[in-house]
């Protein structure tokens, strides 16, 4: 009888340290994922501020754009007023 619990206690310590090795292994793939993580931060950090300078110039396209639209349209409008008048 004492042997039987003496074996299943051996079996559940085996048990306990394979699954201690496995949570080990976890916490090293956490912990390259945390670098990779960190790097991934700091690189995704330095193309939004890459991106700065485009965005502004984009807003600036943008912005003549909406201007040579309004002024189209002006100068369709007058031009027609004009026609109709004459």
């Amino acid at each position: 009888m004492a042997n039987s619990y003496k074996d299943r206690f051996d079996k559940l310590d085996q048990q306990l340290e394979k699954l201690d090795s496995r949570l080990d292994n976890i916490d090293v793939t956490l912990a390259r994922q945390n670098v990779s993580l960190e790097t991934h931060i700091k690189r995704t950090e330095l193309l939004e501020e890459a991106l700065v300078p485009l965005k502004a110039h984009m807003n600036q396209i943008m912005g003549a754009g909406k201007l040579i639209g309004i002024v189209a349209l002006l100068t369709t409008i007058i031009a027609t007023i004009l026609k109709f008048k004459s």
